[in-house]
């Protein structure tokens, strides 16, 4: 299992629509969470990672709080990592800074 610790920066609904082949795709739940990611270097950087969310219920009121949720990943591609909330998943707030 994976935790991704952040700070939620944005909370929002994708609309409804069709994709570029005209296949048509359900609304989809955004959060975005700032982190800090260590680089091999032993320096930081800042990273905005937008998640996909079930509901933004589980999300309402943690608006500029540091949260930690369980994901999952993969790499379609070399050089690439996608992450997911895993399904049931829920933020837990933590009372540490992502600085």
């Amino acid at each position: 299992m994976l935790q991704i610790t952040g700070q939620v920066v944005n909370v929002f609904t994708l609309d409804a629509g069709k994709d570029k082949e005209g296949k048509e795709f359900a609304e989809r739940y955004k959060v975005q969470l700032m982190g800090n990611v260590a680089l091999p270097n032993g320096g930081a950087k800042f990273d905005l990672m937008d998640l996909t969310v079930e509901s933004l219920s589980d999300w309402e009121g943690l608006a500029d709080k540091t949260v930690s949720i369980d994901v999952g990943a993969f790499a379609p591609e070399k050089g690439s990592i996608v992450y997911f909330v895993r399904r049931g998943a829920k933020p837990r707030q933590v009372n540490q800074s992502v600085a």
